[in-house]
């Protein structure tokens, strides 16, 4: 049976987070994954299968499709630097996967690690699984020669009758000699319903876009986030054809840099 309408606009909309970027980081990749993986963990130990030991975990080399797999994207913003998200995996099965994300640094023609910050238990999931993650590498600048950039995140459910999607947005500033998180996990994408997996239900999806501002009381721009929710209701109509009736509502937001980071209202920030 296909699905209503909204239901399959929504899935298609989450296919479409990441996508990109998950396939610039797969070509960003092939030719290094494996001197990456050499330079960043020396004690590696190579498999036949294009995967590795690393400290008791398992990397992959990229693989389309395979969100477990490392990534790489060389930042536009300093061509001279590539990017890299390494999931370590320390289990996998049917009921969850544990493991880390380490981000790196790398040069762009040695590959060597410049810096590097592990984000512990982000790779762990179990009735919602983790289907992408993408490096973003859109410009943002919080000041002159300071330039942000992004991993994303998206996590689905697979209940029929309740379908959800997730896709939240980290931002990193490479400060020094280290990595250094400077927005924790905003909520940029999410859709959720609950139907008779026939017809009748009702929808929403949420999408909300970041663009850097300059801030009246600081150096450093303030990320002005704009948001659109979409509500559909299906109904049965007449010879059982199944009727959408949407409403659109919007808003804005605007985070201020305090310093040290931007703070995520709870309304915006995913839910642990």
């Amino acid at each position: 049976m296909n699905l209503p309408f909204p239901l399959a606009a929504l899935a298609a909309t989450a296919l479409a987070f990441g996508a990109p970027e998950a396939r610039a980081a797969a070509d960003a990749c092939t030719a290094g994954g494996a001197a990456i993986i050499g330079n960043a963990y020396p004690a590696a130990r190579a498999s036949g299968d294009g995967t590795f030991d690393v400290e008791g975990a398992t990397v992959r080399l990229p693989a389309d499709g395979d969100p477990h797999a490392m990534i790489c994207r060389t930042w536009p913003s300093r061509p001279d630097l590539t990017l890299v998200a390494v999931p370590l995996m320390t289990g996998q099965s049917d009921d969850g996967n544990t493991g880390h994300i380490d981000l790196l640094v790398v040069g762009s023609g040695d590959f060597a690690v410049r810096q590097r910050l592990r984000l512990a238990g982000l790779m762990n999931d179990d009735a919602l699984y983790i289907s992408n993650v993408a490096l973003d590498t859109a410009l943002y600048r919080l000041a002159p020669g300071r330039t942000a950039f992004g991993l994303r995140l998206s996590l689905h459910g697979s209940s029929r009758p309740n379908p959800f999607g997730e896709t939240t947005l980290w931002l990193f500033l490479v400060d020094g000699g280290r990595i250094r998180p400077v927005l924790d996990k905003i909520v940029v994408a999410s859709n959720r319903g609950e139907w008779d997996t026939n017809c009748a239900g009702e929808f929403e999806a949420v999408e909300r876009t970041l663009s850097m501002e300059p801030s009246p009381g600081s150096a450093v721009s303030d990320i002005v986030v704009s948001e659109k929710t979409t509500t559909t209701v299906s109904t049965a109509g007449k010879d059982d054809a199944c009727e959408d009736t949407a409403t659109t509502a919007t808003a804005t937001h605007r985070l201020r840099y305090d310093g040290s980071a931007y703070r995520v209202p709870k309304a915006l920030a995913r839910i642990e």
